[in-house]
């Protein structure tokens, strides 16, 4: 049965000045939620249940790998797989399971109803031979040279009447020199079928891109990862891959998910780091907009399911549970917030004198908008002149609205504020 469309999703082009835009040229904020997995481990209902919270919360698009992310999962006997078995009793990669497929194609239709971009992964590296992924997996995963090109087009086909965007490459650092000439071949072939698409590739916190994709993709993602010590990636890989030799827009498109172990150590990613891996990415460069991910809901866990990657990463809330977690309401604000001060005309701007490189600042061109994080209570010196802004501080946490204390001079201070909270500081300059 057909899904009657209620908000058809924008199609999307590249702004060169870093974002995207609808046809008709306004800027698109991409907010995504992390759901690699659920064309295997979501049934359809609980897929309804899903997308009717996650659109209640602001999301607009929804990142999911076409196949199983086999390697760092939550598997059950029931869980679907996307191949069917060979007389070896392994997968036949040229032999698509229907049962997979249709039920993957039902919910991506459900998704574009309801107004998500779907952004669809083509080849996790657990499916490229000698990668720490495919040797990891435990399912023969890496697939035949020979099955890539079918199996991308395979994939586009299926998946083109909904105009996704496609990330060719997951959690790759081109380890394996089969990588390379893996995820070419197939982006290559998704181009060819999809012409209009967006492409991108989807990197290891310890990925780089080689020119070639540099060349060939449409924007770039990175992701700033879930280790303990390794949080200020955010902002220092927005300003990595804002200065690659050619510009494009920049996404964070896995920041810590919220309830993730912070690797390293025995605690978890909360919503305030959340927050602020948000608020440092959208002001350093990747101003595109963010993913979330929330430690449950991105492999589709339940109580039924044993979780590959514990030792790691923790043992994951169930996915109903997870989604339930406070830092989508924060993704979805930050949302709000940029669009409501068309933070989009903003750049990372060098005017903080503080020397805590936590606190980000970004500004318009003509200095017309300028916004400032920062995740901590502090006095905040700015190398700029205020007199004549509009200017408001917006306790995260809360999200209450405040007028701050500035005080004009050389340097330009905005007092420290009366709660122990993240805040974004916005100064405006009215038009004459």
């Amino acid at each position: 049965m057909p899904v009657h469309t209620q908000n058809q999703p924008p199609r999307l082009a590249v702004h060169p000045d870093g974002f995207l835009v609808t046809e008709e040229g306004r800027p698109f904020f991409y907010l995504a939620d992390t759901v690699w997995m659920a064309f295997a481990n979501l049934t359809v209902d609980e897929w309804e249940r899903y997308l009717a919270h996650r659109r209640l919360q602001g999301f607009n698009a929804l990142q999911i790998s076409i196949l199983p992310v086999t390697h760092d999962t939550s598997m059950a006997p029931d869980n679907l797989d996307p191949f069917l078995a060979g007389p070896d009793g392994n997968w036949n990669f040229s032999a698509y399971n229907p049962a997979y497929f249709d039920k993957a194609e039902r919910m991506v239709e459900m998704a574009v109803a309801q107004g998500f971009v779907p952004v669809l992964g083509v080849l996790w590296c657990s499916y490229v031979p000698g990668t720490r992924c495919s040797k990891g997996s435990p399912v023969a995963s890496a697939m035949p040279f020979d099955a890539v090109e079918p199996y991308a087009a395979f994939a586009a086909e299926r998946f083109r009447r909904f105009n996704p965007i496609f990330f060719i490459s997951g959690d790759t650092r081109f380890e394996s020199s089969e990588e390379a000439p893996y995820y070419m071949a197939a982006l290559k072939t998704v181009r060819k079928a999809c012409p209009a698409a967006l492409i991108t590739m989807h990197l290891h916190p310890q990925g780089d891109l080689p020119r070639e994709f540099i060349d060939a993709v449409d924007f770039y993602m990175y992701q700033s990862g879930h280790g303990a010590t390794t949080q200020h990636q955010p902002y220092t890989f927005a300003e990595k891959f804002a200065a690659y030799p050619v510009k494009r827009p920049v996404l964070n498109s896995e920041p810590p998910y919220e309830g993730h172990g912070r690797v390293g150590q025995r605690t978890r990613f909360n919503a305030f780091d959340i927050r602020k891996a948000t608020w440092q990415s959208l002001l350093s460069g990747a101003k595109m907009g963010v993913a979330y991910g929330a430690h449950g809901v991105w492999s589709g866990h339940k109580r039924s399911k044993t979780f590959l990657n514990a030792h790691r990463s923790f043992e994951p809330f169930t996915w109903d549970e997870a989604l339930q977690l406070d830092g989508a309401w924060d993704v979805g604000f930050a949302k709000w917030l940029f669009e409501t001060y068309n933070l989009f005309e903003t750049n990372p701007a060098a005017i903080v004198r503080n020397e805590d490189k936590e606190i980000r600042a970004a500004a318009a061109p003509d200095l017309s908008t300028v916004a400032v994080y920062s995740p901590y209570a502090f006095d905040i010196e700015l190398d700029l002149d205020l007199r004549g802004y509009r200017c408001v501080l917006i306790d995260l946490t809360s999200r209450r609205i405040m007028t701050p204390e500035v005080q004009n001079g050389s340097p330009t201070r905005i007092g420290m504020h009366r709660f122990n909270a993240d805040t974004l500081f916005v100064a405006v300059k009215p038009s004459i």
